[in-house]
């Protein structure tokens, strides 16, 4: 067993080397080159970063780390860690983060941050010894684009809805009730903006709402309303606009905050489908 960092592989390598690692996943995933590419955009993937096991110079094992800042700290965010069936029972995700460590630490990282499905015990249980603690606990919600969501029959007047360029974060985040998670957090928003749509609802020109969207996966990364303009129907039909954009046959809205119960109780509402929450979990390091 080696290890190395993911700088020379390509897209198309670690594309293999997920899907292999997350085929038998508590929540299967199978993602696509352009799909992948966009997520590593998102998240601000550092392959140079990012530790490999190897053997026989093959990759069997990984970690997807991205450099950046959280709470005002220098953090190492891992995007993603797998290992294919072939090469689990020799504690690999340990191994990984105990070879990299000394890197990250080198390049100033204060602390690692991760979310995991919190039905993966085997997973918990490794991040818990080597030092992770729970910060939050997500939601996560997953349904068919059409004829499955149930709407109510209001709908908002004098209420337009403009796709804009650029957020306008100020703005935005004073309609926010919980915070996003690393991958639906601004830097992550501004980093993959070719992948977006930003849509606003707006009153006489003034945005009293918005939500964005990534038509490929038909991820709903943001959808928020200002306090005021709530219980009148922009929530709502902020989500039918979203819908209609993804390009896919269903929709979700991942790792809100649990403490969230504004916007929880809306997606309860519309009957959006729970899927397996996650934990965020933080190692100061």
């Amino acid at each position: 067993m080696t290890f190395a960092f993911a700088e020379n592989y390509s897209t198309e390598q670690l594309c293999l080397l997920f899907n292999t690692a997350f085929s038998d996943y508590v929540v299967p995933m199978v993602l696509t080159e352009p799909v992948l590419a966009m997520k590593l955009t998102r998240d601000g993937t550092t392959l140079s970063a990012s530790p490999l096991a190897l053997v026989e110079e093959k990759p069997v094992g990984f970690i997807l780390n991205s450099l950046g800042f959280w709470q005002g700290k220098k953090t190492a965010y891992n995007g993603g860690t797998g290992v294919v069936p072939t090469a689990r029972g020799q504690a690999l995700t340990r191994q990984l983060y105990q070879w990299s460590l000394p890197f990250l630490k080198a390049q100033g990282m204060q602390q690692c941050l991760l979310e995991v499905i919190q039905e993966n015990e085997r997973a918990l249980a490794v991040y818990r010894e080597l030092g992770f603690e729970t910060t939050r606990t997500f939601r996560c919600f997953k349904q068919a684009a059409t004829g499955e969501i149930s709407w109510h029959p209001h709908v908002p007047q004098d209420v337009v809805f403009t796709q804009v360029t650029l957020p306008d974060w100020p703005l935005y985040q004073t309609f926010w009730d919980v915070e996003p998670s690393w991958q639906h957090h601004t830097a992550s928003i501004d980093r993959s903006q070719e992948f977006t749509q930003i849509l606003e609802a707006q009153v006489n020109g003034h945005c009293v709402g918005y939500g964005i969207v990534y038509p490929m996966t038909g991820s709903i990364a943001h959808l928020a309303v200002a306090p005021a303009w709530r219980g009148k129907g922009i929530g709502q039909a902020l989500l039918q606009e979203l819908v209609q954009r993804a390009t896919v046959p269903t929709v979700s809205v991942i790792n809100v905050d649990d403490s969230g119960n504004t916007v929880l109780t809306f997606l309860e509402n519309r009957k959006l489908g729970e899927i397996p929450g996650q934990y965020e979990m933080v190692w100061e390091v």
